[in-house]
């Protein structure tokens, strides 16, 4: 429910009532609605230190409790002016909120405990269709001409697709986004640049001894590109009210989805890792009691989409420290690339429950006019360059050739485009 404990509510009025006159002639701002009750209450402290040390460490209980004890004893007769006095508070209340927010969500009491190597398989799809010395997919499209890394200009991770490979990337989008409406997704198009404020409230949190975890703008810092279309989406529901009586409410979005990330192995080169690609998203917001079966509805499209696809792949229930801060739950799928001999990630489905509706001031108008925060699921249908990978690897001819699955249509064969390499070109802009 979305009312607070009376004690936080007492001090929370006599922070309003701090304000000085001028600042209360401004509009206040809206904080997200943190489940403080269950966070400061002494009886509940060993089990969210506990479940803070089985999802990484991130988060620390003991430091927000202190700052909520310097907000209960705060003595504004101990400072020089009531200016001073008013500053001082609302950073006390600034830190509050700081530290509530890095609380990650609760781990769902099925979720293995430990780091990906507890990760349980729960069940697998489809059969290994060939095994021996079988090309990469980089490799066995070396001939098509349709695929390009065009380093000098977009960077390391980057690509293009001509012809062949963007015919299939289309075929593949459409596929599943297809499959998504089939199974009552509503279609949305949505931003791929979001307030960086919606990126935290979906759990992205950079931290100072970590690489950057998103692009961001520079002439506007508080603005970013999107890592999924999970944030765009995000960003639409916020502030918003759901009557109880249109859940669940389901959305697909195309997106292109940009992400700074660094490849740990040699078989997370070329398209297995790149720093931008093209995905089918799907976004849930459900009645608490119903998270779980939606969370089974998004696997089951998830796992439809690769059994028609001809992939083998296994379903994995993933460890509490692979859970990110909103999941409480959490499949990843794994499909065969019989090229490289991995298990490589292709699709993954969470269940966030509240985590991230409190954070998006996102709530559920019940039929008794009662109100209570939505719980939100997400899950991609398709990720064009893993499955590409996955699809070539497997389905891959002895003369390097690639038999088209039945479910993507007839196959759109194209003229390659003949694109010769001239002496290099620079730029200048001196005057």
């Amino acid at each position: 429910m979305l009312a607070s404990s009376g004690r936080f509510v007492q001090l929370a009025w006599r922070k309003s009532a701090c304000k000085s006159a001028a600042a209360a002639s401004t509009r206040s701002v809206v904080r997200p609605d943190l489940n403080f009750d269950y966070l400061l209450d002494e009886a509940n402290v060993s089990c969210i230190r506990k479940n803070i040390a089985s999802r990484k460490g991130i988060g620390d209980i003991d430091a927000l409790r202190a700052v909520w004890k310097s907000i209960e004893t705060f003595d504004p007769a101990q400072h020089s002016d009531k200016e001073t006095a008013e500053k001082r508070y609302n950073e006390l209340w600034d830190k509050l909120y700081e530290e509530a927010l890095l609380i990650p969500n609760f781990s769902h009491k099925d979720a293995p405990e430990g780091d990906e190597s507890a990760a349980c398989v729960v069940r697998t799809i489809g059969a290994r269709q060939r095994e021996g010395k079988l090309f990469t997919a980089e490799a066995l499209v070396k001939g098509w001409r349709s695929l390009f890394h065009p380093t000098t200009t977009s960077g390391k991770r980057s690509y293009a697709f001509l012809g062949s490979l963007s015919n299939l990337e289309s075929q593949l989008l459409k596929f599943a986004y297809t499959k998504a409406v089939e199974n009552g997704f509503k279609p949305v198009a949505v931003s791929d640049l979001v307030e960086k404020k919606v990126t935290a409230a979906c759990g992205l949190v950079q931290r100072a001894e970590h690489t950057n975890i998103q692009y961001v703008l520079n002439d506007h810092p508080e603005t970013c590109l999107s890592g999924t279309a999970e944030m765009g989406i995000s960003a639409l529901l916020r502030d918003r009210v759901i009557r109880e009586e249109d859940l669940p409410l389901k959305m697909v979005a195309y997106s292109r989805c940009f992400r700074p990330e660094v490849s740990k192995s040699a078989t997370e080169a070329r398209l297995y890792r790149v720093h931008e690609f093209t995905k089918v998203e799907m976004f849930t917001v459900c009645a608490p009691e119903e998270s779980e079966n939606e969370l089974q509805h998004l696997l089951d499209v998830q796992t439809d989409i690769f059994e028609n696809l001809g992939l083998h792949c296994r379903v994995l229930d993933m460890p509490t420290q692979e859970l990110g801060a909103p999941a409480s739950r959490k499949f990843d799928i794994e499909a065969w690339m019989p090229g490289r001999k991995v298990f490589g990630e292709v699709s993954s489905t969470s269940n966030c429950t509240d985590f991230q509706s409190r954070r998006l001031n996102l709530t559920i108008k019940r039929r008794d006019e009662s109100r209570c925060h939505a719980h939100t699921c997400n899950g991609t249908a398709i990720a064009s360059t893993r499955a590409i990978v996955a699809l070539l690897e497997t389905l891959q001819t002895d003369k390097k050739g690639f038999t088209l699955p039945e479910c993507l249509g007839i196959s759109q064969r194209s003229r390659p485009i003949k694109l010769q390499q001239s002496s290099a070109f620079s730029y200048s802009f001196d005057c």
